[in-house]
């Protein structure tokens, strides 16, 4: 992990120019970037459908089973939110009051963030913007996400949302990068995203970007998606095979953390207490949500449901994340609140 203050200029070593990317973001993200989706978030190329760089569908065979079954499902509230004539809405980040954050598609393929609360759904774009997309939120009230043409349509700006004061702050560019999308906050402020695949994690204290480099990964191929106030970062990255594999950083040691038989990992989010959650796929493209602690993986899904996304977590263990009837979708937002 290194340092560029934001004023200097950025040579990223073994990354090619930008301009060089052949980023699929279509059902098959990881050809570079990755979202998590299944054969029903296909897009076409350039065209953005899913919650986060994707899961590769050409997956190695696997026979073991991943995690126990969705009996924890049992010991959640499942609550469906967002407009119900919406194309796709995902929820992101949950903070400790139960303030969620997401984003939704509309009827023009379109994209809006959202803050939900109590019942109580908001619209909150960016002024001017043609897409806004919301992730994590902390427990302050502070969303991050990014503006813009939308995901490889052109330019995009990492940016914070203030849900108390309805104010945006937007972070600094990273040099030589044109779309840079921002994913996870906490506490402190510190925040972290992807440049086109680049990872980095944004010191408020020093505004500096720190790049992460984890073992294995091909270059602009990882995605490092939530962090808590201990500063442990979790996220994915893609192999030579294109295959996804979760990974934890702390203090600028890689721990590999991949769903026992699962063909791709995708890690999401974690709490304060360490608890992680995400979503994995087998051979046979299924998709389930779970969440992991001490070493124990456990699914749990939407009830009913053919497709389940964790992608946020608080303190208490309430989630949300999305669901789909089946691959084809749309895909619905939930939180589902621990009972």
């Amino acid at each position: 992990m290194y340092a560029t203050s934001i004023n200097g200029t950025l040579t990223l070593a073994g990354f090619a120019p930008a301009g060089k990317l052949s980023h699929a973001y279509c059902g098959l993200l990881p050809v570079l970037a990755l979202l998590v989706a299944t054969p029903g978030w296909s897009q076409s190329a350039l065209i953005f459908r899913g919650s986060h760089p994707s899961l590769n569908m050409q997956m190695a065979a696997s026979s073991a089973e991943p995690a126990a079954d969705t009996p924890a499902s049992a010991h959640y509230r499942f609550l469906t939110i967002g407009p119900v004539d919406a194309q796709n809405v995902y929820a992101e980040g949950i903070d400790n009051a139960g303030l969620v954050t997401g984003f939704y598609e509309d009827a023009s393929s379109n994209y809006h963030g959202f803050v939900w609360h109590d019942g109580v759904f908001k619209t909150v774009d960016y002024p001017g913007a043609a897409n806004t997309f919301l992730y994590g939120v902390n427990n302050l009230g502070v969303a991050i996400g990014f503006y813009g043409a939308g995901y490889f349509q052109g330019a995009n700006n990492a940016v914070t949302y203030s849900v108390p004061t309805g104010t945006w702050t937007a972070l600094p560019d990273v040099p030589n990068q044109p779309e840079n999308f921002g994913y996870g906050i906490n506490d402190a402020g510190v925040a972290l995203g992807s440049a086109l695949g680049v990872p980095w994690i944004w010191d408020p204290t020093t505004l500096s970007y720190y790049f992460l480099n984890v073992p294995g990964a091909d270059p602009y191929s990882t995605f490092p998606v939530g962090l808590n106030d201990k500063g442990q970062v979790v996220g994915y990255s893609a192999g030579a095979s294109y295959t996804q594999n979760g990974f934890v950083e702390e203090g600028g040691v890689y721990t590999s953390t991949d769903v026992p038989g699962a063909a791709n990992t995708l890690l999401l989010g974690i709490n304060n207490r360490g608890t992680i959650v995400g979503t994995w796929g087998n051979a046979a493209g299924t998709y389930q949500g779970f969440l992991t602690s001490g070493g124990q993986f456990v699914n749990v899904n939407y009830p009913g449901q053919a497709v389940t996304g964790i992608d946020g977590i608080n303190d208490r263990g309430d989630l949300c994340g999305y669901y789909s009837a089946s691959s084809s979708g749309p895909n619905k937002a939930f939180i589902a609140i621990a009972q």
